[in-house]
């Protein structure tokens, strides 16, 4: 007689790890195809799922990148304390040539912003946690062509380090770089007094 597994001796669910795995396999799929490229079977067999839990734990595949990706993507954070300050961080991250390892949401943007399904998802993302912040923190006039021109500088420099990131840099080359970029972001988050 076979015998059926009883409440205590079937393995326990944790739905939170499984969520978490299968956010982690999402990104570094988006990371690596963009969301169109991406798919929903490749990213729960990389996770070791059935495909259906994406579905149960995020709906479809838009679902899961609004989750996965959208969080990533927020200047918000950077944005506190002096001009300065906020030039300083700001050169810093933008200027590391360092690896970004099997997930970075800036690469997900850029392979993803033609997409009819994401495309509009991470421009109203960038709208509201890029653009709008840096405009909060501007005093003077032209706020919205200002941060435009800062939000447009760090995603040209983003495009050179993360996804250009082939082509050679040297150390001092790099901090000069950052140094310029500071004094010109500076120059954009106070306004002239002319």
């Amino acid at each position: 007689m076979a015998e059926t597994m009883t409440q205590a001796t079937r393995p326990t669910r944790n739905a939170k790890a499984t969520a978490d795995r299968i956010l982690l396999a999402a990104q570094k799929v988006f990371h690596q195809k963009g969301y169109d490229g991406a798919t929903t079977r490749e990213i729960a067999d990389l996770a070791g799922i059935n495909l259906t839990l994406i579905n149960r734990y995020f709906g479809a595949k838009l679902g899961l990148f609004k989750k996965a990706v959208l969080p990533h993507l927020d200047l918000e954070p950077l944005l506190h304390g002096s001009p300065d300050s906020v030039a300083r961080r700001l050169a810093e991250l933008y200027v590391d040539t360092g690896p970004k390892g099997e997930f970075d949401a800036f690469v997900v943007l850029v392979r993803s912003i033609a997409s009819k399904e994401a495309g509009p998802l991470l421009m109203a993302r960038l709208q509201d946690h890029a653009l709008e912040p840096l405009m909060s923190i501007l005093e003077g006039p032209n706020k919205h062509a200002r941060a435009t021109l800062i939000s447009t500088q760090l995603a040209g420099l983003a495009l050179r380090f993360r996804i250009m990131s082939q082509l050679p840099i040297d150390d001092l080359e790099q901090e000069e770089l950052k140094r310029m970029l500071e004094t010109q972001l500076r120059s954009f988050l106070v306004a002239d007094k002319d």
